[in-house]
């Protein structure tokens, strides 16, 4: 693979990212780094203000597991939550209690008129 083809392939996969949902895996696999580290990067763009972190709440069936909302904190994870495609699709649980495993973080692309260098 030629330096050219690497720099392509980089960018069709930038150009594809939803910056609004960026995953720890989508650092890892770009850069090709261990999790640990991936995660890492992501905590340091928290802190300079260039990404902000987010948790999805996700649908608890398995056939779905859509995001149905997304908070800052776990702390304000809604106690009951309803979603409204497996309701319409008539599924068997579509409102329930969050429990961990229903909870997925990802980071959001900042704000660009935010001041990043402040505290």
């Amino acid at each position: 693979m030629t330096f050219s083809n690497i720099i392509n392939r980089k960018t069709e996969i930038l150009s594809r990212l939803d910056t609004e949902r960026i995953y720890v895996e989508n650092i890892r696999g770009f850069f090709n780094l261990p999790f640990k580290v991936a995660k890492f990067f992501c905590e340091m763009a928290v802190k300079q203000k260039y990404f902000e972190k987010k948790i999805g709440v996700q649908c608890h069936n398995e056939e779905c597991r859509r995001i149905i909302t997304v908070v800052d904190t776990e702390t304000e994870v809604p106690n009951i939550v309803e979603c409204d495609v497996c309701k319409e699709l008539e599924r068997g649980v579509h409102v329930f209690h969050p429990v961990h495993g229903d909870l997925i973080e990802f980071y959001k692309l900042a704000n660009k008129h935010d001041d990043r260098r402040s505290n």
